[in-house]
Formats: structure tokens, C-alpha cells, sequence
């Protein structure tokens, strides 16, 4: 289920890379003199890793949904064969404590999302 969605992933973190480096404060940054190493680590990592954590979080939440898809399919043991099973015994119990489970993990992953643009970016810091 991950090795399948690596290459979209290093595509658009290639695309987020190169549309960091065009920006105007990359050329001022190079006019300056700095070393082409601080530029890209400094300054343009950092505004292109925004896009990359909302995508690398969002592809490991996505990674549960695909587990109920992949274990049915290949008969393996987990939680998705468990909300399958539930499902089909309409065993509505253990369908809702799971269907929790994913909104729970979701709700978390978004705020996980949304400090971590903080950690990266510090215009969206936060101060009081």
C-alpha cells in the first residue's frame, strides 16, 4: 500500500522544490552571497515543505482506509477484515466503536497537520 504512492509523492515533492526555488526571495537570497546549501535548506525547504506535510499525513491516514480494501482482498487478519466481518453480521456495535476509530485518527492527523505548519512555517505561528 506505500510503496505504490512513493513515486506521486517524490513527483510532488519535486514540483513543490522547484516552485520554491522561483520564488523572488530565493534570487535575493543567492544575490546575497549565501551558500547555495543554506539557500535550499534554509529558505526553500521550508516553504516547500508545507504542501509535503499536508500530503505525507494525509497518505498515512489514507494508508487505514486502504487496509479495510487490502486485507479482504488478500484474506489477511486486522481491522479492516474486522469492519468487513462487522459489516456483513451486521454487527453494528463494533462498525460504530470502528468507524470512530477512523474519525478519531482523522481529527488527530488534521491537528497533527495543523501544528506542524507551525513548526515549519513560523508566519503561521500562533502567539498570544
Amino acid at each position: 500500500m506505500t510503496f505504490a504512492s512513493l513515486g506521486g509523492m517524490t513527483r510532488y515533492v519535486r514540483a513543490a522544490m522547484i516552485d520554491a526555488l522561483r520564488m523572488d526571495y530565493i534570487r535575493t537570497a543567492r544575490a546575497k552571497g549565501l551558500k547555495e546549501k543554506t539557500v535550499i535548506y534554509s529558505h526553500a525547504w521550508r516553504n516547500a515543505l508545507l504542501p509535503v506535510i499536508t500530503l505525507i499525513i494525509g497518505w498515512f491516514l489514507s494508508i487505514f482506509s486502504g487496509s479495510i480494501i487490502i486485507e479482504q482482498t488478500f484474506s489477511l487478519n486486522g481491522i479492516g477484515k474486522l469492519y468487513i466481518q462487522s459489516l456483513q453480521q451486521q454487527d453494528y456495535e463494533v462498525v460504530l466503536a470502528m468507524q470512530m476509530f477512523y474519525v478519531i485518527i482523522s481529527l488527530m492527523g488534521n491537528l497533527i497537520i495543523d501544528l506542524s505548519y507551525g513548526l515549519v512555517d513560523p508566519r503561521i505561528r500562533v502567539n498570544k
